[in-house]
């Protein structure tokens, strides 16, 4: 990262579990907890590795393939969750490039997000911010993310790359906001986004049973793991399941 132009300093507002980031190196105590985000794309890695166990002993799934799968939507949905959610209300794009980003393995995958600097990213010249946003959470982290797995576990990349559309969507809606614009900053993030992920699921709205607000949900057209895990595992989004009975289960959980 030394050298590369950023903007001025960002501070990480505290949403939720999910959104939560810590700013710089970790206390000496437990530096040896947190992998290098960068390291991660190395698919013989040991990084990569102590992830998919993580993952593998927590929701038990009995293959690599079937954790790498569940592990690609659990890291997209938290380790770059704050980046979605801030450009999606400022206009602003926060440096979660994998080299500024520390990951702590835990239950279900991740139990911790840091970024050695607390900074915003820099647009090229001309450049939207929807395009720096793909450069540094898509480009410049996720996607060579899911590459690795695909490499290491084989696991489909379109499976994979859906997990990524997955958790970015839940970046935005997992979180209470203004359903407008966050409908509305989703449609601009996956329009023209690399990786296909336009093609990979939809957002759709519910109004809540219990509490009468309306949220936004995501709805995957990429069957994560019915396939591919032993124990033939439907997610709450699973495309395998009728879309009108998705809603109405999403609506009653709310």
């Amino acid at each position: 990262m030394t050298g590369d132009p950023t903007g001025g300093e960002w501070t990480p507002v505290e949403r939720g579990p999910r959104w939560r980031v810590a700013v710089g190196v970790p206390p000496a105590a437990e530096a040896d907890q947190w992998l290098a985000a960068d390291r991660l794309a190395d698919p013989d890695g040991p990084g990569l590795g102590v992830l998919l166990a993580a993952e593998r002993d927590s929701s038990g799934h009995r293959t690599e393939h079937a954790a790498a799968l569940t592990l690609m939507a659990v890291y997209a949905g938290w380790v770059t969750a704050a980046a979605v959610l801030h450009w999606a209300l400022t206009d602003e794009v926060p440096d979660l490039r994998a080299g500024n980003v520390l990951v702590r393995p835990g239950t279900h995958g991740i139990a911790g997000v840091r970024v050695r600097r607390a900074r915003l990213a820099v647009a090229e010249r001309g450049e939207p911010s929807v395009a720096l946003l793909h450069r540094v959470v898509l480009e410049g982290h996720l996607l060579p993310v899911a590459e690795a797995l695909h490499r290491r576990t084989r696991a489909g990349r379109r499976q994979l790359r859906g997990g990524v559309a997955h958790g970015c969507a839940t970046a935005l809606c997992a979180v209470d906001g203004p359903v407008d614009l966050l409908e509305e900053r989703w449609r601009l993030l996956v329009r023209d986004a690399p990786g296909g992920l336009a093609a990979l699921g939809e957002t759709a709205r519910v109004r809540g049973v219990r509490d009468g607000r309306e949220r936004l949900v995501y709805l995957r057209r990429t069957c994560c793991l019915f396939y591919t895990s032993a124990e033939a595992v439907r997610c709450a989004s699973c495309c395998l399941t009728d879309r009108a009975e998705r809603l109405r289960a999403y609506a009653a959980a709310r």
